[in-house]
């Protein structure tokens, strides 16, 4: 058994992230988007921006993690795979494989209390996977293909080479490190499991038996969150003559606002007990190729109307626009390239990422 205390100071950034170091612990952001749409399309876009550990290692590995996260989500790389951890629902809650990744991810409860320290435990075995959370296991496997025998010759190839280890934040969240530890085992080591335990994804929300209402979707959520999302509703609706429809979806799981002859619309996504949320100032329809598939776009006017009284508000939007990932390449239809002031800023439907914060829903 051989243990590596990493020193938090030897991580190296990669691609748009910003470290800095507080009191004994690492502050890490990211100012490129992670989308939904790249854990299923295109997962190798967001590894662009991540931060990486000093070596690589070698299996059977035990990564030990103490960190923070204030809003989703954190992914934790280990070769050429992925844990997804506090993920909205429509990212899955992934587990990819990280020797032969292929897009048949495995999922979990990976939901993480938000604002708190917490300790995380992810153990690749060479014939099964485990994942613990403030000691609760929450996932185990012995079918991840990296343990298939037919794989077997070409994952200790891999494994002799060793298998990098990195972190990834979600744009507008903050995550903070305490303390990483890994751990090569030794071959001869057992994981103790319990058929009781890591059960594997469970609703995070009870099946609905009815339509979902907006009381419904956000009945889990914290008082406050609750009562962000009430105001918030009563204020769209009753805009003139802007008419924004309220919309929920069948899953029970998110709720949008249109106004589409304005093309401005409002989304909120529901997992667990928190929730990520969306604007943006145009809507994609089935228009002519001339106008690129949108309506009302007005991004631009009004980044610039903003500005004239409230630049730090118009320079925030701006800042938390979706980036393009290039999830479908040259066949997107949404990607947009929008200039505020001397800056450009290509972005994914003209979508302004927002946080749980009372001053993002103001």
């Amino acid at each position: 058994m051989h243990q590596h205390i990493i020193d938090l100071a030897s991580l190296k950034a990669q691609g748009r992230v910003q470290v800095k170091p507080a009191d004994s612990v690492l502050e890490v952001r990211s100012t490129h988007s992670i989308t939904p749409i790249s854990f299923n399309l295109r997962g190798d876009t967001f590894k662009g921006h991540f931060l990486a550990l000093p070596s690589k290692f070698h299996l059977p590995l035990r990564i030990d993690l103490t960190i923070m996260l204030d809003y989703p989500s954190f992914i934790l790389f280990v070769g050429g795979g992925h844990v997804a951890f506090a993920s909205p629902w429509q990212d899955n809650h992934r587990i990819e494989d990280i020797a032969f990744p292929s897009g048949k991810t495995a999922s979990f409860d990976n939901n993480l209390p938000l604002g708190e320290w917490v300790d995380i435990s992810v153990i690749c075995h060479t014939d099964a996977m485990q994942i613990f959370i403030n000691g609760e296991e929450r996932f185990y496997s012995r079918k991840m293909p990296y343990m298939s025998k037919k794989n077997r010759q070409e994952l200790d190839l891999l494994n002799s080479e060793g298998f990098a280890v990195g972190l990834a934040v979600s744009k507008l969240s903050t995550l903070s490190i305490k303390s990483i530890v890994v751990t090569e085992l030794d071959a001869n080591t057992s994981l103790e499991h319990s058929d009781q335990g890591a059960a594997q994804l469970q609703p995070s929300l009870p099946e609905q038996q009815v339509k979902p209402t907006l009381e419904t979707v956000i009945a889990h959520l914290p008082p406050e969150l609750r009562d962000e999302v009430i105001n918030m509703d009563s204020f769209l609706l009753s805009l003139r003559p802007v008419k924004f429809k309220r919309m929920v979806d069948k899953g029970g799981r998110k709720i949008s606002w249109v106004a589409s002859d304005y093309g401005i619309s409002y989304h909120i996504d529901v997992s667990d007990h928190h929730l990520t949320q969306r604007f943006g100032w145009y809507i994609v329809h089935q228009g002519t190729p001339d106008t690129w598939h949108r309506k009302a776009d007005h991004m631009e006017e009004a980044l610039s109307y903003i500005s004239v009284s409230d630049p730090e508000l118009a320079n925030r939007i701006f800042y938390a626009l979706n980036d393009c990932i290039s999830c479908y390449g040259t066949r997107c239809l949404a990607k947009t390239l929008y200039q505020f002031k001397e800056e450009r800023r290509l972005a994914c439907h003209g979508t302004v990422l927002l946080r749980m914060s009372h001053d993002d829903f103001a």
